[in-house]
């Protein structure tokens, strides 16, 4: 059976879509990939750029997503955290009648998102949050997130300061940074490492003035973005991770768990994630409570965190849960 997989990005052979594009081919599949911007590299599967590396016009784009959706041969698409092609893409699928799948981790409503609402067979999400637009409909699939732990293989922790804190995701306003920054003025003697894209300009900024404006520039450090594979020095090195977006699992809390690295997350994400322990409400004071109680020894053990990594998140767990839908057509 052959999968157009459509994305936004493909750099590098260890990104994250790509193992989610292996991960389709472990199970059978053969994969096509059809994406907004590709690097150069060399891959074992067809990939097929829009051209945005190569500034090409949004309307060109369009233009070439629609000749390939509709020329291409293929038996599933897949959107992954794109939406927006959902409605793009719609005559030429409801014409030629191919089942449509998305994966989508954000409780925002786009277009693209009510448009496969009409005609999409099936909505997989990492948690009960996201997509609350379509509570209570079949099409609607909760499936847990996705690590590949081929790569995120179990790691020993070896923090020796549990005063060091750390974030890793994109600096945008729904990841609610705001809240931990102003938990740090309530933990003297912490330090706090971020690193992540900085997604939204606006907010970044927003954060680093409201660093400065608590003082807090001499244990608050912005790292700027790092690439996958220097990820796992930064878990290891750091007993606790810090994560209060409210909507959804990031992928970053399993990886660091896989380290032996605790996520401090909302009760939501702590509930959907497995993990037993969560600051008692989304306020800083219950965080620096948390971190107070837990910065020396985390709820569980590094044992207990990946066995529910490898049980609850797995890529390959993840890929056969949605499989048994796509590959029925349903």
């Amino acid at each position: 059976m052959t999968l157009l997989f459509i994305t936004q990005k493909l750099h590098g052979q260890d990104a994250f879509t790509v193992l989610w594009i292996r991960a389709f081919m472990r199970r059978g599949y053969t994969v096509k990939v059809l994406c907004l911007e590709a690097t150069d590299a060399t891959y074992d599967f067809d990939v097929y750029s829009l051209g945005k590396e190569k500034g090409a016009s949004k309307f060109s784009q369009i233009l070439t997503f629609c000749k390939r959706v509709a020329t291409l041969r293929y038996d599933r698409a897949f959107i992954h955290m794109t939406p927006v092609w959902g409605a793009v893409g719609a005559p030429i699928w409801l014409m030629k009648q191919t089942p449509v799948y998305l994966w989508y981790t954000h409780y925002k409503m786009q277009f693209g998102l009510k448009m496969l609402g009409l005609y999409g067979k099936r909505f997989f999400c990492a948690t009960p949050q996201s997509m609350p637009q379509f509570d209570g409909s079949p099409k609607k699939v909760v499936v847990g997130h996705g690590i590949d732990l081929n790569v995120w293989t179990k790691r020993q922790n070896t923090a020796t300061d549990s005063r060091k804190l750390l974030v890793v995701h994109r600096l945008s306003r729904s990841k609610r940074l705001e809240l931990v920054l102003r938990a740090m003025t309530l933990l003297p003697g912490y330090s706090l490492d971020i690193y992540g894209i900085e997604a939204e300009a606006d907010y970044t900024k927003e954060m680093k003035d409201l660093s400065s404006a608590l003082k807090l520039n001499d244990r608050v450090l912005f790292h700027g973005t790092k690439p996958m594979n220097e990820l796992a020095d930064l878990y290891t090195t750091h007993r606790l991770v810090l994560n209060m977006a409210s909507e959804t699992i990031d992928k970053t809390m399993l990886e660091a768990m896989t380290c032996g690295c605790y996520p401090v997350t909302t009760k939501g994400n702590t509930q959907a994630i497995g993990i037993p322990a969560a600051p008692e409400a989304d306020t800083p004071e219950a965080i620096a409570a948390f971190v107070q109680t837990y910065a020396d020894k985390a709820p569980i053990s590094a044992d207990q965190m990946f066995t529910i990594v490898q049980e609850k998140h797995s890529l390959d767990g993840l890929i056969e849960k949605m499989d048994s839908y796509m590959r029925e057509g349903i």
